[in-house]
């Protein structure tokens, strides 16, 4: 089998904005850890999350109610518009939020880079707490640092045990950015 270079990339990346913070947390990822454990002030974060993870949960449902009866479908997907305008107005108000730093991060289902005040050093591993905007959608994750040093985007990370769910949400979120990427570059040209 022929290796890979190490340029070659397994997911699509897109640059989006998002709400970010992590600390390290050793050498090895932790078996019995959650890593939203390690942001002790993850009450909104945690209900966000949760928020979203039952909107996926429920999105097959939604669907067949909706093929049955269209007037239903409208009305849940409004009822969940709401719910979803409620939980980002009480993120917007949270200083748990604020905590973390908005920039234009590297985003792709395999990993991230971003900007890190101090970087941590190759092979180290992170919990990571990202906030996906527009949407307000919450991820913890670990990543293991393949890359660190100066620049913009100064740490480079692997996502490590990434949750189906975290996973599905990171996909949904990038291929979002990338049609509305497209939609851009149609309007001007």
């Amino acid at each position: 089998m022929p290796e890979r270079s190490a340029n070659q990339r397994d997911f699509y990346r897109v640059d989006c904005h998002v709400m970010i913070s992590h600390c390290a947390v050793g050498d090895h990822v932790p078996a019995a850890r959650q890593p939203d454990s390690y942001f002790p002030d993850s009450e909104h974060f945690n209900l966000l999350r949760e928020l979203r993870r039952m909107d996926h949960d429920a999105s097959h449902l939604l669907h067949a109610l909706g093929e049955k009866d269209r007037n239903l479908d409208a009305y849940l997907a409004h009822l969940n518009r709401k719910i979803d305008a409620l939980a980002r107005h009480l993120a917007a108000l949270t200083p748990e939020m604020s905590r973390g730093s908005e920039q234009v991060v590297s985003l792709s289902e395999g990993g991230a880079s971003f900007h890190a005040a101090q970087p941590p050093a190759p092979g180290s591993v992170l919990a990571i707490r990202m906030t996906l905007l527009p949407a307000w959608v919450g991820i913890a994750v670990y990543g293991i640092v393949v890359a660190a040093g100066a620049g913009e985007r100064n740490v480079a990370v692997n996502f490590d045990q990434l949750q189906d769910a975290d996973r599905q949400i990171i996909a949904r979120h990038v291929m979002q950015v990338q049609m509305a990427e497209q939609r851009r570059a149609r309007e001007r040209g």
